[in-house]
């Protein structure tokens, strides 16, 4: 029977242990691991491969050790095996007759490590803890796989579908456009894994700790989705919100993680310049990031050479002087009228270094479905902008001259952070000054 006894010293704050199945014909080795690791896994340990893939049909597993020569089937075979019921087994090969075919031919079929009888008591552990963290790994890549799916079946589902064409064309495409980009991010973090990942074996260190980043970046990217969605269905259902609020600095950090492999960047880099007190605006932070998200992206998307975009913050304590605010053929202004200038204020603002838009376009730049990028584009970032700012009591100020690149500015209501908001803003606070060139 398993044993089954809680631990901390592999896994400190499961409340149910792994399985761990181990698969040897010798009752010394099976003996030997069932006590090295029984504190800190479940432990089913058999003597052929029949028993443990039999065990392996109805129970699961997280890791696997087994003995590549065994009487019946192969460890080869078991190995292939457990592969078939499930990919994400990651499996440990022993053996006292190694030769380099051999590990070659357990690799290639998805063992993630290869030790020789006899083995030490720190090899194996650090065999097993490495194996341990590429299935925890594996496990988050299938989670957000899974919620991706839900989402998709959601936005396909028929009833949504009936209740999106109960409302204009502008909300069913704005809705699909902001979902755009991070499933945008969410594909390149994959490749990136992918040619990371591409015939190694096992992953410690640096690239360990590389690819626990790029997986907690995809989940977080799934969560951006999934609130989206939400966003549009409360609006769809005309639901009434409670009032948001976001640190500035924090969606600062965030925007410069999703757009460092999007691939509109193409070479160039974002620069930022955070708050010298971190502030928190009054929009919530899924609406913050795609503003800030459509105006990176629009700036990259201005010339075909790389660039440097940058974002800065500055924090008003006294009413903008929104009297001296005059539109001109270079300079345009949204939400004047509904503009909540009480203050604190913050102004976000992006600038790039493209040859600027022309005076026609930028007439017209906010209309839904205007486009200066044929096939390419949508019409949809700008017109999403300028929606959420404005329901959020902001204003949307964009300058640009011919030559001399483009200038947006958002300002957004602002309010200090309550007492128990304080422990978070001292996390997000101002991470050191970068001067504007």
């Amino acid at each position: 029977m398993p044993t089954l006894v809680m631990s901390s010293t592999l896994s400190p704050t499961a409340s149910v242990l792994p399985t761990l199945l181990i698969v040897d014909d010798e009752e010394g080795p099976r003996h030997s691991l069932r006590m090295v690791f029984k504190k800190d896994f479940e432990v089913y340990a058999v003597e052929n491969g029949d028993k443990a893939l039999e065990y392996a049909k109805h129970h699961p597993i997280s890791l696997a050790i087994l003995d590549i020569r065994m009487a019946g089937k192969s460890g080869i075979d078991v190995l292939r095996g457990l592969k078939a019921i499930d990919p994400n087994i990651e499996i440990i090969m022993l053996t006292a007759y190694e030769t380099i075919e051999t590990a070659r031919q357990a690799l290639r079929l998805g063992a993630c490590d290869y030790l020789s009888k006899p083995f030490d008591l720190s090899t194996i552990r650090e065999a097993v803890t490495r194996a341990l963290h590429l299935r925890r790994i594996s496990d988050t890549v299938t989670d957000t796989s899974d919620r991706l799916k839900a989402l998709s079946a959601q936005l396909n589902d028929s009833s949504l579908k009936e209740e999106m064409a109960r409302t204009t064309t502008e909300i069913y495409a704005g809705a699909l456009h902001d979902i755009n980009n991070p499933l945008t991010v969410i594909t390149g973090y994959i490749e990136m894994l992918t040619v990371r990942l591409e015939g190694i074996g096992t992953l410690h260190g640096a690239d360990l700790q590389a690819v626990r980043e790029d997986v907690g970046t995809l989940s977080k990217q799934v969560s951006t989705c999934s609130a989206i969605t939400r966003r549009y269905l409360r609006f769809v259902n005309k639901r009434s919100m409670a009032a948001p609020e976001v640190s500035v600095n924090q969606v600062l950090d965030d925007v410069q993680t999703l757009t460092r492999n999007h691939p509109s960047v193409k070479g160039g880099q974002l620069a930022i310049k955070h708050l010298d007190v971190n502030t928190a605006a009054q929009i919530g932070g899924t609406e913050l990031i795609q503003v800030l998200l459509n105006l990176c992206i629009n700036a990259f998307q201005s010339s075909d050479k790389a660039q440097t975009v940058w974002v800065t913050a500055e924090r008003f304590d006294h009413k903008i002087p929104t009297e001296t605010f005059i539109e001109t053929p270079s300079e345009r202004f949204l939400g004047l009228d509904s503009f909540s200038n009480v203050p604190p204020v913050v102004a976000l603002s992006v600038l790039d270094q493209g040859p600027g838009i022309p005076g026609e376009v930028l007439a017209r730049m906010f209309e839904p479905y205007f486009t200066t990028k044929g096939e390419a584009g949508t019409g949809l970032g700008l017109a999403i902008v300028s929606r959420l700012v404005k329901a959020h009591g902001g204003l949307v100020h964009v300058r640009s001259r011919p030559g001399d690149g483009t200038r947006f500015t958002v300002y957004l209501p602002a309010k200090e952070p309550s007492g128990s908001d304080m422990s978070f803003f001292r996390l997000t606070r101002y991470k050191g000054r970068v001067l504007l060139p």
